[in-house]
């Protein structure tokens, strides 16, 4: 299945004021590795909004356990990788680490969504596309 990991600089904006990392960025850090991993497998927004008329991969369900605190100054890695493709939504899984430190883990499901103004939020999960499939599936 595709994989991704990136590196991340803590920065002082990152941190509340003791220095540790404030939990909402790590959501943010792992929502931008999962949209960099899609976006070096070529399916980026503008592909996927116009070649697939897609909305975007909604995000269904998403969870994090927290092992350790990050701090500014720190290197992190995150690891992200796709673990289950659905038929209209797939899985990913995340993995933030300072060193041999484990500091979270994470899970996300996104849903291929399309415009539909017969529903009340404006959109409805769709089929992901076989070719779509096999890039998920990291072939």
């Amino acid at each position: 299945m595709l994989e991704w990991s990136e590196k991340i600089q803590v920065e002082w904006g990152d941190c509340d004021p003791a220095k540790i990392v404030f939990y909402p960025r790590y959501f943010a850090w792992v929502d931008a590795a999962g949209h960099h991993m899609l976006e070096r497998a070529g399916l980026d927004h503008d592909v996927l909004w116009n070649k697939y008329k897609i909305r975007g991969l909604v995000l269904g369900k998403v969870g994090m356990a927290f092992s350790s605190p990050g701090f500014y100054g720190d290197t992190l890695d995150i690891r992200t990788k796709i673990v289950k493709v659905g038929s209209s939504s797939f899985e990913l899984e995340h993995e933030i680490s300072r060193g041999e430190t484990l500091l979270l883990t994470g899970q996300e499901l996104r849903i291929w969504a399309v415009d539909s103004p017969e529903h009340a939020s404006g959109i409805t999960a769709k089929p992901i596309p076989e070719e779509i499939r096999l890039i998920l599936f990291g072939q």
